[in-house]
């Protein structure tokens, strides 16, 4: 460990705003970056003579202090201080995001992806009590407020210039857009329920066809079924209802559809 204590840190720990081992590793880290100044390693630096709101901020950009942790803790406030206490450490943190949520949109600024007056527009609207974490993040904020328009990000995706940092950024909110997109709004989804209703309508006519076939209706060829046995009532009845000194010139079948054969 370092002989003494970064002071923004050691301020940061009594505010309650770090705990022990974040800030334990916070130091373990700069010790670690002490060791060759000239490094020239992937991680920022803090400066020996950063305020409270900078020093908080790298943590945050550096993950030492990972925002999942940090946002409940800042809700938290409330509920273990109040009055200036509680607004001295609101503000900080709200600072901190701050810082961190233009240095997105900074990173967008300097790849060329937004203008100067994109840039100070996001600028002026950032939030402060979310942190934005990317440039990905930056652009789709940008987006959802409309300083960013829908046709302007199209001729983002499909322009052929740029840095490679540029075209992760932009290919990065694309791929989060579609996965934000609501279910039934993707494509996909309108195909597979046209592809399902088509197959319940072809099983629909299937079944339909099958019972035809199990059941034929009225005068379908191989349903009726004559009985005999019944012919003899029947040419009692139309013998009943001829009129006296007419002639019996009828031929009298009994034909019941749909019917099983008298037994024998």
């Amino acid at each position: 460990m370092t002989a003494h204590a970064h002071p923004s840190l050691a301020a940061l720990r009594q505010l309650g705003l770090i705990t022990a081992t974040e800030f334990d590793e916070a130091m373990a880290e700069l010790e670690i970056l002490a060791l060759d100044e000239e490094d020239d390693v992937d991680m920022p630096r803090l400066a020996p003579d950063a305020g409270l709101a900078d020093t908080l901020a790298w943590l945050l950009h550096t993950d030492l202090l990972p925002q999942d942790a940090f946002l409940p803790r800042v809700r938290d406030l409330p509920r273990q201080h109040g009055g200036a206490a509680l607004q001295e450490r609101q503000q900080l943190a709200a600072a901190a995001l701050q810082l961190l949520n233009r240095h997105a949109v900074d990173t967008l600024y300097d790849e060329n992806l937004i203008d100067q007056w994109q840039r100070d527009a996001a600028h002026a609207s950032l939030p402060a009590d979310r942190l934005l974490a990317s440039p990905i993040a930056a652009l789709r904020e940008m987006l959802g407020q409309g300083t960013l328009t829908q046709p302007q990000f199209e001729a983002l995706r499909t322009r052929r210039h740029g840095s490679e940092l540029a075209r992760i950024i932009v290919d990065g909110a694309v791929r989060q857009a579609r996965r934000e997109r609501p279910a039934h709004a993707r494509p996909g989804t309108w195909l597979l329920a046209a592809l399902l209703l088509l197959v319940l309508a072809f099983a629909g006519r299937s079944i339909v066809a099958g019972r035809a076939a199990t059941h034929p209706g009225p005068g379908s060829a191989g349903s009726a079924v004559e009985r005999g046995d019944l012919q003899p009532r029947a040419a009692q009845a139309v013998e009943s209802a001829r009129m006296p000194g007419a002639e019996a010139q009828l031929s009298i079948t009994v034909v019941q559809d749909d019917a099983a054969p008298p037994a024998p």
